[in-house]
């Protein structure tokens, strides 16, 4: 049986639409040189820091154990932490576990997706995100908007409210944010689903205030409109407003999604499959949700590795709704750096068969995008008094 013995990291940049992004890869190998598992510890920030988390928690919890014993070793690294439930130890653990399952998959010869209870679905639908200028004028939003259609998306996402705003917006931009979301909505048509981002800036009342506004313009969801801080704002926003409520990109483990679910507080789960747990975590968030009719949008700002991950997942859970999707609004390397990684086609992604993640690491084409000192998200959404 294989044992795990070594780990290594690499790093590289890619420039996003609205920002500069460095992504964190650990890898680890077995005594088998022909079986090892990639994964993804991307914060989008304090990578040293999770770097030495994670070396803490392979030299203290796997060397020398099985690969295959996924859920023993979640537990040895969670239960046994301080920092439990924080996001730069569950960002380490869920590099791990990325990688534990991409070596499960390899060791077994089936995609991760089997491992998981099989396919439940051929494609994923997908939505556009990155592809807007923030803030944007109403004309640009519109134009820009009608390309992602030309590009075969049947979904998209932004963030209508501008940059420097936190709990409130002001009038004119309030007035501003309605134009923006009225001119998306009249470039995609009416077929098309548009998704509203909050970015978790805005306090009760205005929150209602925009759920109200925004009702008309028949979204999917509204994402984040109100702090993950605290839950009860959630419940009282659910109860003054029938839009879909979707929140969870800043939740960590099950544990705060147990209790959204518990509390009927959302109705999409959005836990992002590097930081939350990896893929043992957010199947059992999957679970959870599932018991209450409750979808899950898996939040996606990943490298190709935690990417892919989501759609092992998506395609075997069956309250999976749709995932986000930045790939090709990023700079090129985001498909050269990895090959395997799909595009969309219409809309959609289809994964392959291939054993564990089903990707492969390009050495030398990562060695070209060397990691930025300083990353920037400087067209993201600021939340300022």
């Amino acid at each position: 049986m294989y044992k795990i013995k070594s780990l290594e990291f690499r790093r590289f940049s890619a420039d996003h639409h609205n920002a500069s992004r460095n992504w964190l890869i650990p890898i680890i190998k077995t005594d088998d040189p022909n079986i090892f598992g990639i994964g993804d510890s991307s914060a989008l920030g304090d990578d040293n820091r999770i770097i030495d988390e994670t070396k803490f928690l392979f030299n203290k919890y796997l060397v020398d154990k099985n690969p295959l014993d996924t859920e023993a070793l979640w537990l040895a690294m969670y239960n046994n932490s301080m920092q439990r439930g924080g996001r730069i130890s569950t960002t380490a653990i869920s590099g791990i576990d990325i990688a534990l399952w991409d070596i499960k998959g390899k060791a077994l010869n089936q995609p991760i997706y089997r491992l998981l209870g099989g396919s439940l679905r051929e494609k994923l639908m997908v939505y556009a995100n990155g592809w807007y200028s923030n803030p944007g004028t109403p004309e640009e939003n519109f134009k820009e908007a009608k390309k992602v259609i030309k590009m075969g998306y049947k979904a998209l996402k932004f963030d209508p409210f501008g940059q420097k705003n936190f709990y409130r917006l002001s009038k004119e931009e309030f007035s501003l944010s309605e134009q923006r979301i009225s001119s998306v909505r009249k470039s995609v048509g009416e077929d098309v689903e548009i998704l509203i981002e909050g970015h978790a800036k805005f306090n009760l009342m205005n929150a209602i205030k925009i759920s109200d506004m925004i009702k008309k313009y028949n979204p999917l969801f509204f994402e984040e409109p109100v702090s993950e801080e605290r839950i009860e704002e959630l419940i009282k926003l659910k109860k003054n407003t029938n839009i879909s409520i979707a929140t969870g990109e800043r939740l960590y483990t099950k544990f705060p999604f147990a209790e959204i679910v518990e509390k009927n507080a959302a109705d999409v789960l959005q836990p992002d499959i590097v930081n939350a747990g990896g893929i043992t975590e957010l199947k059992k968030i999957s679970h959870i949700a599932e018991a209450k009719h409750i979808t899950i949008a898996p939040h996606n700002t990943c490298s190709p590795v935690g990417a892919i991950a989501e759609m092992h997942l998506s395609k075997s859970i069956p309250n999976f709704e749709i995932m986000e999707y930045h790939a090709e609004f990023y700079s090129k390397q985001y498909f050269t750096v990895f090959s395997g990684f799909p595009r969309q086609k219409n809309g959609f992604v289809t994964i392959s068969n291939k054993p564990g993640l089903g990707l492969e690491l390009n050495e030398k084409e990562i060695k070209k995008y060397p990691p930025y000192k300083i990353t920037d998200a400087k067209n993201g959404a600021f939340k300022t008094i």
